[in-house]
């Protein structure tokens, strides 16, 4: 059975500009991320370029991640960032309070850098406003960004980086609000100590730029806007979602993510009516997070067909909120709930990593309205009434006049038939056609069979102003067309 779609697209209604940092990711001190996923070590039988996992590297390089944020997450909140420099065969070896394990340190700040200036990804630094203070978080913005011969900007080039790392993005603690989080504090301290960091970090260095802790709650986003609002640029916001076995409600959680950073965009507006700064969203941490993923396991899980659809949902989502939402990280790269797996025999990639190869090399940088028309279901367990099975996201890559549709088939067994219309643009006649699908749903690749969730290529003939397109189920399409 199939079902249909009306799907309108006018080049003349452009929502904004896509910031591409929304394609970002996050490595934390947590199961296998670092050590074995990112980092083995020079000594290593595993292949390593400095230490750095290569196939790792490989394929991270094929995302050409924008931007990477470390050392956490929650592992960030009891991390002193001077344990990770200088020699390291001299680094201690320190108990992580807040994951309950050994840390090496063998993966610091230098470390980092050097896995972002490898793959081409700008680094986002999260200080430790737990058991930190705001002096150290200024002392690691000097050992990055100063020069000259002051004690911290010294050890740096004493550790062989004469150039500063000129790191841009900070953010001050992570999930604060949280009872869990090493150093919790309620709103009001949380956003005097904010003001507390951003000040004395822009004395080293006035142009980095600075992330505040936010969450799904008005009281507290709203008094760390009012207090901390003139001092930051972002507020984050923290989603997972998954613990729910259930196909359809997992890929319509990405509107219940839209409806929340919408809900933030708002509150911003409001509490940043009466000053002159704008902030805007870091959607720093996201993905599906399932039970499985836990202390035992190494917060591992199987990762299916579905997430690679959930994923696009998320980009979709970020499209339509791109003059807000400005960075996103999914969590995590590596290892723990995984776009990348790894062993000692070599590793593969799962429908998650899938999603963002296809829409990091297939997409343009102007998001278009775009009006879609078609049958709808309710996901109740996350309170959205009208999921659309088809969800469609247009972007515009002006210099090179390409034109993206990307669709998302959210329907477990039936195709959809979308009668395209499309408005200020003239395409060419062939275009082409890249596709996210497996056999089923719930497929997986693992080391056995890497290959069972793909990207496949293939042609689309008769392309004009009007055309029809079929959308395979349960899958992620992008329809690339050339301007005459």
């Amino acid at each position: 059975m199939t079902g249909e779609a009306d799907i309108v697209v006018d080049l003349r209604d452009q929502i904004g500009k896509i910031n591409r940092h929304i394609y970002g990711h996050f490595i934390e001190h947590l199961g296998r991320c670092i050590y074995g996923g990112v980092w083995v070590g020079e000594d290593s039988k595993t292949p390593s370029l400095q230490g750095l996992r290569k196939d790792v590297l490989e394929v991270v390089k094929e995302i050409r991640p924008p931007i990477i944020r470390w050392p956490g997450g929650n592992f960030a909140s009891g991390y002193h960032w001077e344990d990770g420099i200088g020699p390291r065969e001299k680094r201690p070896v320190k108990f992580d309070l807040a994951w309950e394990a050994e840390e090496p340190n063998q993966f610091g700040t230098d470390e980092f850098i050097d896995f972002c200036r490898e793959v081409g990804a700008e680094p986002y630094i999260c200080a430790n406003a737990g058991s930190g203070t705001p002096e150290e978080a200024a002392h690691w913005v000097e050992y990055c960004n100063r020069r000259g011969n002051s004690l911290y900007a010294s050890k740096r080039v004493e550790n062989g980086h004469p150039e500063p790392f000129n790191v841009k993005y900070w953010g001050i603690g992570n999930e604060m609000y949280g009872a869990w989080q090493i150093g919790h504090l309620d709103a009001a301290d949380y956003a005097k100590s904010a003001v507390e960091f951003a000040k004395l970090m822009r004395r080293v260095d006035p142009t980095i730029r600075l992330v505040a802790v936010g969450c799904d709650r008005d009281d507290w986003n709203y008094e760390v806007l009012k207090t901390a609002g003139e001092h930051v640029d972002y507020i984050s916001l923290h989603k997972y979602y998954g613990y729910e076995e259930d196909y359809y409600t997992v890929v319509a959680s990405p509107l219940d993510a839209e409806r929340s950073l919408k809900h933030l965009s708002g509150l911003i507006d409001a509490a940043m009516a009466a000053k002159k700064r704008r902030v805007e969203i870091a959607f720093d941490e996201w993905n599906v997070w399932r039970r499985e993923a836990n202390r035992e396991t190494g917060y591992t899980q199987k990762s299916t067909l579905q997430d690679g659809i959930f994923a696009a949902g998320i980009f979709h989502a970020l499209h339509r909120l791109c003059k807000s939402v400005t960075m996103a990280n999914l969590a995590q790269l590596v290892n723990v709930l995984p776009a990348i797996v790894t062993s000692e025999k070599g590793l593969y990639v799962n429908p998650i990593y899938l999603a963002f190869k296809l829409y990091v090399n297939h997409s343009g940088d102007t998001a278009l309205r775009t009006r879609t028309e078609v049958e709808t279901y309710r996901a109740e367990k996350i309170g959205v009434d009208t999921v659309p099975y088809l969800d469609c996201s247009a972007t515009l890559h002006k210099e090179k006049g390409i034109l993206y549709l990307a669709a998302i088939n959210r329907h477990k067994e039936e195709d959809i038939k979308g009668q395209i219309e499309l408005r200020a643009f003239k395409p060419k006649r062939k275009g082409r056609v890249y596709e996210l699908n497996a056999e089923e749903a719930s497929s997986a690749n693992d080391f056995d069979s890497p290959n069972k969730v793909k990207i496949i290529e293939k042609a689309v003939n008769d392309v004009s102003n009007q055309f029809a397109y079929t959308f395979p189920a349960h899958s992620v399409t992008v329809l690339e067309l050339l301007s005459v």
